[in-house]
């Protein structure tokens, strides 16, 4: 089953049985649906797996490969179908660029859906690292949206 089949059975279960958040994990791959006033979000994650026999793993390694193990990044899906807007209204900045750092609550993007604008929230933190849709682009549900390289939660 592909993971969007998998985000719309989790949804339709959601509904069934008025949960408000779902986190479900398979192997390498992590979900999470979160229910709120404006619809559905979810966060999809695949974590690395190290190797069950690291010394090998070692062998294999080509001599000049940049090792990203310690690097985790996941994308930011939309929740729905609509148009994609980077800023909060016309003529002002986007809400986040290449390069910039998002939390949980960080708006990242608005979708127009029905003449509603929907905030798009982060959901996790760390580093935008990829943009993959172009200002006013008509986006699908589960489409990607961002890539985020994930960082550790800053304490104070």
């Amino acid at each position: 089953m592909d993971i969007i089949e998998k985000v719309k059975q989790l949804i339709k279960i959601m509904d069934e049985s008025e949960l408000s958040e779902l986190e479900i994990q398979e192997e390498a791959t992590k979900i999470k649906i979160k229910k709120g006033i404006s619809g559905y979000s979810q966060t999809i994650s695949h974590q690395t797996i190290p190797p069950l026999y690291p010394a090998q793993a070692q062998q294999i390694e080509q001599p000049f490969a940049i090792s990203r193990e310690n690097e985790s990044s996941s994308e930011i899906y939309s929740p729905m179908v609509g148009t994609f807007y980077r800023s909060t209204a016309p003529g002002e900045s986007p809400c986040v660029g290449i390069g910039d750092f998002v939390n949980e609550e960080t708006v990242v993007c608005i979708i127009e859906a029905m003449k509603i604008m929907n905030e798009v929230k982060a959901e996790m933190v760390g580093e935008i690292i990829e943009i993959y849709v172009q200002d006013g682009e008509a986006v699908e549900y589960g489409q990607p949206l961002f890539r985020v390289r994930q960082t550790k939660k800053a304490t104070i």
